[in-house]
C-alpha cells in the first residue's frame, strides 16, 4: 500500500494492509473469502489458477489483510480500448470486517493502482436495484452508471442472488472523478416509486429531469418474497433501461433511494 493510502486508514482499521496475491495459496485463499461473502459453493467465482494467471499476466488480484488473514479481495484486469481501462469484476470484504469503510478504500487503492499505470478508467458491474451499492457508487464514488444490463451474468448460484435475472448496471470512473455534489429527490416527478404494501407503482412521465425509486433492502425483499423481489427487477429495468438507451443521464443518487435522471438535450 502507499504511504498516501496507509494514511487513510480509518483508527478502526488499523492494522490492516493491502498485498498485491502472487501464490496459489493465496489465490485459494482468495476464492474462500469471496465464497464466504457470497454464500457459494467453493471455487464459484475464479479457479485459482485463472486468479494465478490474471494475477501473472499483471492484472489487479489484490488482498486485504487483517494481520496474517486475508479478509477482503478484489481483482481487475485489463480492458479495451488496450492501456487505458481496467475492469474491476470483483471485490468483497468479509462480513465481520464490515461497516469500516473498506470498500471506500478497496476503491481508493484500485484508484491508485492505476493512476501509478497510466489506466485512466475503471468499470464494473453493479445491482442497480440495490439502493446502497448505487448510493455508494453514484454519490459517495462519482462514478458514472452508462449502460443496463440485462440479466447480464444468466443464472447464478450464490445465495445473495440465486433465483433472480442477473441485471447489472455497467459503472465507468474516472480515476480523476471529482468529488461528486449532492443530489436531491425533492420535488422531481417519480416514474418509479415503492407502493404502501412495499410494492413497485410507476406513472407515466415525460418530465426532465425526473426520478426513479427503490426499496430501501431489495436484499430482504428477496429473502421474503421473491416473487416481489422479481416484480422490483422488471419495474426498475422497464423504466431505467430504456432511457438509458435512449440518451437520458443518471446525475445522482439520492441517499433515500431515488436515482435522478435527465433526458438527452437536442441542439437545433
Amino acid at each position: 500500500m502507499t504511504a498516501q493510502l496507509a494514511h487513510a486508514l480509518p483508527p478502526e482499521a488499523a492494522g490492516l494492509r493491502f498485498e498485491d496475491l502472487h501464490t496459489m495459496k493465496q489465490m485459494v485463499q482468495a476464492n474462500a473469502v469471496l465464497d464466504s461473502i457470497w454464500r457459494s459453493e467453493p471455487n464459484s467465482h475464479f479457479d485459482p489458477a485463472l486468479l494465478m494467471a490474471l494475477a501473472h499476466a499483471g492484472n489487479y488480484v489484490v488482498g486485504l489483510y487483517d494481520g496474517a488473514e486475508m479478509v477482503g479481495v478484489c481483482v481487475g484486469f485489463f480492458a479495451a480500448p488496450a492501456g487505458a481501462v481496467l475492469h474491476s469484476h470483483i471485490a468483497g470484504v468479509r462480513t465481520d470486517h464490515a461497516g469500516l469503510g473498506l470498500g471506500r478504500l478497496l476503491k481508493e487503492h484500485q484508484r491508485q493502482w492505476c493512476r501509478e499505470r497510466g489506466i485512466a478508467t475503471i468499470t464494473w458491474t453493479f445491482d442497480p436495484l440495490v439502493a446502497r451499492n448505487a448510493y455508494f457508487n453514484i454519490a459517495r464514488l462519482g462514478a458514472a452508471g452508462v449502460t443496463y444490463l440485462v440479466d447480464f451474468y444468466g443464472e447464478m448460484a450464490d445465495l445473495v442472488n440465486a433465483g433472480q435475472p442477473s441485471d447489472r448496471m455497467l459503472a465507468s470512473w474516472s480515476v480523476d472523478a471529482p468529488t461528486p455534489s449532492s443530489g436531491s429527490a425533492a420535488g422531481l416527478p417519480c416514474a418509479l416509486a415503492v407502493g404502501r404494501e412495499g410494492e413497485p407503482v410507476t406513472a407515466v412521465v415525460h418530465a426532465s429531469p425526473l426520478a426513479l425509486g427503490l426499496p430501501h433492502d431489495i436484499e430482504a425483499v428477496r429473502a421474503s418474497d421473491p416473487v416481489l423481489a422479481r416484480r422490483w427487477r422488471l419495474a426498475l429495468r422497464e423504466a431505467l433501461a430504456p432511457r438509458l438507451a435512449a440518451g437520458w443521464r443518471i446525475t445522482g443518487f439520492d441517499k433515500s433511494g431515488f436515482y435522478l435522471l435527465e433526458g438527452p438535450t437536442h441542439e437545433d
